[in-house]
């Protein structure tokens, strides 16, 4: 429905000459608390350029629980009529809340409605409202903006609020308690892992060559399965080994004759020239004994008796106490 209203300049006809004595026209003020009004009190919006009408719809206030107030304003060119649209929702109800007024601001008459809407919770537009201005056979409309009503309910999310999404709550993790428990964790699996350093086992140093010898000939005498001359082969060659092991000569691979001639060069040989027994030679008597004992045998020239073991062990153990390392370093000192 649209309100029309006349021209102000005819309304001041219609009213007579003014008494010179009288008051100007008062201005009419919006009833509505001025605490509460959210732009009613400003004033009223000048039309554009050569615009003859111009239109502004807002709020009178927030609203209240059920419903609120709007405020319709047209500022207009008073020698034409203008004509003021009743504003329409649905599920809302718009009901005047007293009759328009129109007030004179400078050269412009100003023309201002207010509804008393009330509705159900929710969220509305008020679309925009269209003003006509006409004078003669010039038409002129003006169009106000929308206005969003939200009575009892928050706004809604719209345009690129609505596009945008909540981001996922930060969760605080403790991560120095997990950090230390993993660092325990890749600590205990390097320490059960690392390379395993190998034991090293002392190795028990070989017995000496005299010990070697000794313990080689003892078997042998005792052996009861060796014949005689089995024994005096085992003795020879027992001997051999030792003089290698001791006194550093290969005496295991020369001959009889050549390792005679190597004891009897050597200077620091203990016992060289000392009597044994009464028999002379020394040492190298004793070795001459052993080594030919087993080549008498070898070439059938000597059958041995029982008793001679005993003087083949007599010579052995005589040349190794007195050649052993022990009594070499004495005599060498």
């Amino acid at each position: 429905m649209t309100h029309w209203l006349l021209p102000w300049s005819l309304l001041a006809a219609a009213a007579g000459p003014a008494s010179p004595d009288a008051d100007p026209p008062a201005q009419v003020v919006s009833a509505a608390d001025p605490g509460e009004a959210d732009g009613a009190d400003e004033a009223p919006a000048e039309p554009e350029g050569d615009t003859p009408v111009s239109l502004r719809v807002l709020l009178d206030g927030a609203p209240k629980a059920g419903g609120g107030k709007l405020v319709v304003q047209a500022t207009y060119d008073p020698a034409g009529r203008v004509g003021l649209p009743d504003p329409s929702v649905d599920r809302l109800t718009f009901t005047p809340d007293g009759p328009p007024t129109q007030e004179q601001v400078g050269q412009r008459s100003v023309v201002t409605q207010r509804y008393v809407f009330r509705g159900p919770k929710g969220n509305y537009e008020i679309p925009p409202l269209t003003a006509s201005w006409d004078e003669g056979e010039r038409h002129v409309e003006a169009h106000s903006t929308s206005v969003f009503v939200d009575i009892d309910a928050p706004p809604p999310r719209e345009g690129e609020l609505a596009d945008i999404v909540e981001p996922e709550p930060i969760h605080h993790w403790p991560w120095l308690v997990i950090g230390g428990v993993a660092a325990l964790f890749v600590g205990a699996v390097a320490l059960a892992f690392r390379p395993r350093r190998a034991a090293v086992v002392a190795e028990k140093p070989p017995p000496p060559p005299d010990v070697v010898a000794l313990e080689a000939w003892d078997a042998v005498r005792d052996d009861p399965h060796l014949s005689i001359d089995e024994k005096a082969r085992e003795v020879a060659r027992i001997f051999r080994v030792y003089v290698e092991a001791a006194l550093g000569f290969e005496a295991t691979s020369r001959t009889t004759r050549e390792v005679l001639d190597h004891l009897g060069g050597m200077q620091h040989l203990p016992g060289a020239a000392a009597a044994t027994g009464g028999r002379p030679g020394g040492n190298v008597g004793r070795a001459e004994r052993v080594l030919r004992a087993a080549d008498r045998i070898k070439f059938a020239e000597h059958r041995p008796a029982s008793d001679w073991l005993h003087e083949l062990d007599a010579d052995l153990r005589g040349f190794v106490a007195d050649t052993k390392p022990s009594a070499w370093q004495r005599e060498a000192r």
